[in-house]
């Protein structure tokens, strides 16, 4: 049986279904270099759009959790309204805080029938991401470039589904391409070059990367293709006449980063610290026209009859806290006990410098709600 063709899709076509058609954008980076992985011109398309951008930047297990905390702070920083998730769809760490978020905003906008896309450069995962995300072999994915087949919806949960698509890429220089795995580097007719840029770069940021992996000595000597060169004949990749085969350990480097042997950084695998966005926006817009926000109880008196909430089900507790005024309002939804919601809220509220003058408890539908209220306590500092 023949394989399936795959199908080519122009790049504009699928970028202008996804603005037209999808609800939330998922714009997979690459946690090594976001930057690099990103495409400004594409951000802003969305962004006019008014769609929501989610910046998954994937493969974070390469990368330590302060970097990975300054990287999200600076996109944050350009993109107020957006959300950051840290996410290595290798391993299948930090897909349900991805889904969490993409649940949240659908629900928090009444968007019953979600439709997600997803964006990326070629080899930052997408086709991986989706995998992770769904837990089934959804889509094709692998290290090559260009594995991704045509437009498909897949199936995130029965009311949501995304969209994959072929990576975006803005004309770049070809060595560029290369490091970002948008072109096929057992294919171009120049490793050298990209292999010693990723050389370079690499050690610029760990200077035990290279001599870890291949046990050459850079210390004091430049990188170039002398460099490649003692790595080829560490690696014995050796022609008849002696020579090294330097094309041959150029392509070896190239594929040695892109998967992540050859690393930016000496980091362990773990969970990097990532907590659950603090977005409790799909409760909190039902008190937008509610008066009595500095009463705890009357909160709880006015949530428990929102039907929509007491329809909801969550599968894991939510906590978070937005600013009414210059009152805090902290909430504590599906706990499984209110002592739990309690110490919660109140170690939420110590944690964010928040004074509590009112907290109480009920239920909507079959969700335990705490509710604390109160005064963030610089801003008491200053009214005194």
């Amino acid at each position: 049986m023949k394989g399936k063709k795959i199908k080519k899709v122009p790049t504009k076509k699928i970028v202008n279904k996804i603005l037209d058609e999808c609800d939330v954008v998922l714009f997979v980076l690459d946690a090594r270099n976001p930057e690099g992985t990103r495409n400004r011109k594409l951000e802003k398309m969305i962004k006019e759009k008014n769609k929501k951008i989610i910046y998954v930047l994937n493969k974070a297990d390469l990368v330590p959790i302060e970097i990975l905390k300054k990287y999200k702070e600076k996109i944050k920083g350009e993109n107020p309204e957006s959300t950051v998730v840290f996410v290595s769809a290798k391993y299948r760490k930090g897909t349900n805080i991805l889904r969490d978020a993409i649940k949240r905003y659908l629900y928090s906008n009444n968007i019953r029938e979600g439709k997600v896309g997803i964006l990326g450069y070629p080899n930052v995962g997408k086709s991986s991401l989706i995998n992770s995300l769904t837990g089934r072999r959804s889509a094709t994915s692998g290290l090559v470039a260009g594995l991704t087949k045509g437009e498909q919806w897949v199936k995130l949960t029965k009311n949501i589904k995304l969209l994959d698509t072929p990576g975006i890429i803005e004309p770049k220089e070809e060595d560029e391409l290369v490091i970002l795995g948008a072109l096929r580097y057992e294919k171009i007719k120049d490793p050298v070059t990209p292999a010693v840029k990723i050389l370079r770069n690499v050690h610029a940021f760990n200077k035990d990367a290279i001599k870890r992996l291949y046990r050459v000595d850079v210390e004091n000597v430049p990188i170039d293709e002398n460099t490649l060169r003692e790595i080829g004949r560490k690696l014995n990749y050796l022609e008849k006449c002696g020579n090294v085969d330097i094309t041959r350990t150029a392509r070896t480097v190239i594929k040695d980063y892109l998967e992540g042997r050859l690393n930016y950084y000496n980091v362990e695998l773990e969970k990097y610290g990532q907590e659950r966005e603090d977005n409790i926006e799909f409760i909190t817009k039902y008190l937008d026209s509610f008066l009595f926000v500095e009463d705890a109880h009357g909160i709880v008196t006015h949530l428990k009859d929102v039907d929509e909430l007491k329809k909801l089900k969550v599968k894991k507790p939510i906590l978070g806290s937005k600013e009414i005024g210059d009152t805090v309002v902290v909430i504590s939804f599906g706990e499984k006990s209110y002592d739990s919601g309690r110490k919660r809220v109140e170690e939420y509220a110590k944690k964010n410098t928040i004074d509590l003058y009112s907290i109480d408890k009920g239920k909507c539908g079959r969700n335990r709600i705490v509710v604390g209220v109160g005064e963030k306590k610089d801003k008491q500092r200053n009214i005194q």
